[in-house]
């Protein structure tokens, strides 16, 4: 989800940009409930793009589009049936990145960069060249009320240190025995601060290592992700590999250490701050970060 999460700058500026804009998105079944954070999109169309669709499922999709008489439609794919889609769907202005069928089927391209700026140069093609807002989240009143009972109910009222030990979206995740040392050196410094492991995007078979490890620990299993979010937004303080758990807590200021590999952000247009911290390893492997160079960083931000 942090693609979807990363995101969000780019439909806050449209927002900004055009003071009747309404926003749809089409997205992944499985990525839809993001868009419940953010306050700029008006709907979200489930559309699984890496499924072998039927035609109906793709003229249907094409009559959604066509019926919401869209005025500019952008596209962050280079396939060949969504360019054919958004050409007959009757869209004036078709935007994407070059290549493949975009170059003929839509109305202006631009080449697809690496790095944060690469929405930037899209918004580019409506004239729109300020820079990106900060990341922001909306969270649900429901999710906070639901998470507030939760914390309520395990002891996690005052204050917590919240974990995400993966996976990535690469799949990987942070060593178990990494975070045992890690988690037994807060208890030992801070005994009366309580820790908790978020358990999101396939993370329980780890959640379980570690809980046995540590019963102490609490496991917080959030249903959606407003509910992830306020989980975040309640703790003193999140480590986190790479993935959208470090991005809400950029966005809503929760002090945060982000362990990534050579290949990771900590989130697409996230940088680092007085309240955003990262450790990157030198290999693909996020192994080689030890837990004392984890810890060294924390207690330094403590300092």
């Amino acid at each position: 989800m942090e693609t979807q999460l990363s995101f969000f700058p780019v439909i806050s500026q449209i927002k900004n940009s055009f003071e009747n804009a309404e926003v749809s998105v089409v997205a992944a079944p499985s990525a839809t409930a993001i868009y419940q954070l953010s306050k700029g999109v008006a709907e979200v169309v489930p559309y699984n793009f890496a499924a072998p669709n039927s035609p109906a499922d793709w003229a249907n999709l094409l009559g959604i589009v066509r019926d919401r008489e869209f005025d500019v439609a952008f596209t962050l794919t280079n396939s060949w049936s969504i360019a054919l889609l958004l050409w007959l769907s009757g869209v004036p202005t078709r935007l994407g990145y070059s290549g493949a069928a975009n170059d003929l089927l839509l109305t202006a391209t631009v080449p697809r960069a690496t790095g944060a700026g690469h929405y930037s140069d899209l918004l580019g093609l409506i004239k729109v060249t300020s820079p990106l807002p900060a990341l922001a989240v909306n969270v649900p009143r429901g999710d906070l009320t639901t998470v507030e009972s939760m914390r309520q109910g395990t002891g996690l009222e005052n204050g917590y240190v919240l974990v995400y030990p993966g996976p990535t979206s690469s799949g990987t995740t942070y060593p178990t025995d990494s975070w045992v040392v890690i988690l037994k050196d807060f208890q030992q410094r801070q005994p009366g601060m309580p820790l908790a492991l978020l358990q999101i995007d396939g993370a329980a078979p780890q959640a379980a290592e570690l809980a046995s490890a540590l019963p102490d620990l609490k496991i917080l299993r959030p249903e959606t992700p407003g509910q992830a979010a306020s989980m975040v937004a309640a703790a003193n303080l999140l480590v986190a590999v790479a993935g959208y758990p470090l991005g809400l807590a950029n966005a809503l200021n929760v002090y945060a250490v982000g362990l990534l590999s050579n290949s990771d952000t900590a989130l697409p247009g996230s940088a680092e701050g007085d309240r955003l911290v990262t450790l990157t390893s030198a290999t693909a492997s996020l192994a080689d970060i030890t837990p004392d160079q984890v810890l060294k960083k924390i207690w330094s931000e403590e300092a």
